[in-house]
């Protein structure tokens, strides 16, 4: 499947999550309501229909109206996600709940969605996070780029970006000399010293960021570069190529990723701000779709009212 059409086309979910008598009834509305969100990319459209599939055997399954308007509205959506998908990670939760926000905005015109983010008043709009599947393709075509600068850069850029939040001009100057350090009173905590702020790694990011600095100890772990070239990461980055079933390769991008795995955590809105620097206040609105709620039993009214 090359194009987000041939994925409508030939999906079929396990029979083991959607029996195929189930599938005959809800596919018609799994494509129509995929097809409106309007996915450019084949990982993407993927994951969508994944997403709207279980969701709609799970509505057939509840004797729910399965037109588009009566189906895809917000009590529906996150009754699915506080009893269906209780038992998932937490990031796994927040991108199935973000792929059928989008296409519950996208496929209805009555249902009470709130609005997505307006974009800037310069109309550059700030992208959301990587979906899994997305990162997960990013970190494979790493490990094969044609040289190993470019698996290094690669690598460092998705390690740096998605562990820690590094903004791309950051990215240069990081070391694992100068600026990484394991916290002293608990030996799993790593973090990045820059020159603004000190920020943990995320857990899973960890080992590898550790692995990188006993392999590239002197120098930018990066890799050399013309600190007053015009476009140093561009210049490192030059010559990486990344399959074309994925989205474009940005390293903001990967920063808006950390950013709401990090917000997913038990994390005060002063340490987040803390930990990541400047952020603006369209990012967060871009970010918070895809930040999982503590919905089930009303548990955010609890947690808002300091109980």
């Amino acid at each position: 499947m090359t194009t987000p059409e041939g994925v409508f086309a030939h999906y079929r979910p396990r029979t083991s999550h959607v029996p195929a008598d189930v599938w005959e009834h809800v596919r018609p509305v799994a494509v129509e309501a995929c097809r409106a969100a309007d996915y450019t990319s084949v990982a993407s459209a993927l994951d969508c229909m994944a997403a709207v599939s279980h969701f709609l055997g799970w509505a057939y399954e509840q004797d729910l109206p399965l037109d588009l308007e009566s189906v895809f509205v917000p009590s529906h959506v996150e009754r699915y996600c506080a009893t269906v998908l209780k038992g998932r990670v937490a990031s796994s939760r927040s991108t199935l709940r973000g792929y059928l926000r989008r296409v519950g905005r996208a496929c209805t015109k009555q249902a009470p969605w709130t609005p997505p983010p307006k974009p800037f008043a310069n109309y550059k709009t700030i992208l959301p996070p990587y979906s899994p599947a997305e990162v997960d393709g990013f970190w494979d075509a790493a490990q094969v780029q044609s040289t190993d600068h470019r698996v290094r850069v690669a690598s460092i850029m998705l390690t740096l970006g998605l562990g820690a939040g590094i903004k791309p001009g950051e990215m240069l100057d990081v070391t694992a000399s100068q600026s990484v350090r394991v916290h002293p009173d608990d030996s799993r905590l790593v973090v990045i010293v820059l020159a603004d702020r000190t920020v943990p790694v995320l857990t899973r990011y960890a080992d590898r960021l550790r692995a990188f600095c006993d392999q590239f100890p002197d120098g930018p772990l990066i890799g050399e570069h013309n600190p007053t070239g015009k476009d140093p990461l561009g210049s490192l980055r030059q010559g990486i190529a990344w399959p074309d079933w994925l989205p474009p390769f940005r390293a903001n991008r990967l920063r808006t990723t950390w950013m709401a795995e990090v917000l997913a955590q038990d994390v005060r809105i002063s340490e987040f701000m803390a930990m990541a620097g400047t952020v603006s206040s369209k990012s967060l609105e871009v970010i918070a779709p895809h930040v999982e709620g503590r919905w089930d039993e009303d548990a955010y009214l609890f947690k808002g009212a300091g109980l």
